[in-house]
């Protein structure tokens, strides 16, 4: 599924993604490998396919800290990318399905690639989003997800946040334009928290996500998606 041709509306703010592929969008070669797990080396802000980042982004706080803001191929909201957080990159095949359907299927197996990595149990919320219930019985955000597809295939690009990111996350980004109802208004501090609060480190996660998703590259989902239960 080759990414279209595209023209960047605002390139004084948005930078093309640079040939290391720190979004992990390799998967969209359908030549080439079809999962990629990997822990971001550098900061970056990245906004969805159809996001303006002057609404989105602190622009400014991102020139002040050199912080490159990059549009990705596949939609969701805006994030930020730094060491730290894990980034799990997926094809899938078949042809065009509902996005709850997909993210369904790859939840089915991130849920346990955590449960292996640190015991935590984490839950489906909103459109693509998993969550950890704390100690207050509120859920908190620890991965943000988003899809592309065509008629044969589509990708899936999800960043788990393992350490603590909130403050570069109040830094760098605006509070979104768009939320999950289960967000309720809360800013990122007390919206998202990380996994390495429930003991969970970059290799251990890496390692499990690693040998959960690997069987479903390529697979096809199924017609009616399901939530696996918290």
């Amino acid at each position: 599924m080759p990414v279209p041709p595209f023209a960047e509306p605002l390139p004084d703010i948005v930078s093309p993604s640079t040939a290391d592929d720190p979004l992990g969008e390799r998967v969209l070669d359908p030549a080439g490998p079809g999962l990629a797990v990997f822990a971001p080396v550098a900061p970056r802000v990245v906004i969805g396919r159809g996001q303006d980042p002057r609404r989105e982004v602190q622009v400014a706080a991102c020139r002040e800290a050199g912080v490159p803001i990059h549009r990705r191929a596949t939609g969701g909201g805006t994030v930020v990318l730094a060491p730290g957080m894990v980034v799990v990159a997926l094809r899938l095949a078949g042809g065009l399905r509902a996005p709850d359907d997909l993210f369904a299927l790859v939840n089915g197996g991130l849920i346990p690639a955590v449960a292996e990595a640190c015991g935590a149990r984490v839950a489906c919320r909103g459109h693509g989003d998993l969550a950890l219930r704390g100690a207050d019985g509120l859920e908190r955000k620890v991965l943000g997800a988003s899809l592309r597809q065509s008629t044969t295939l589509s990708a899936y690009l999800g960043v788990f946040l393992v350490e603590d990111a909130v403050p570069l996350m109040q830094r760098l980004l605006a509070h979104p334009s768009r939320e999950p109802g289960y967000r309720a208004g809360r800013d990122h501090r007390a919206f998202c928290t990380h996994l390495g609060s429930v003991g969970c480190t970059v290799p251990a996660l890496i390692a499990a996500l690693t040998r959960h998703m690997r069987p479903l590259v390529d697979a096809a989902p199924p017609a009616a998606g399901f939530c696996p239960a918290s």
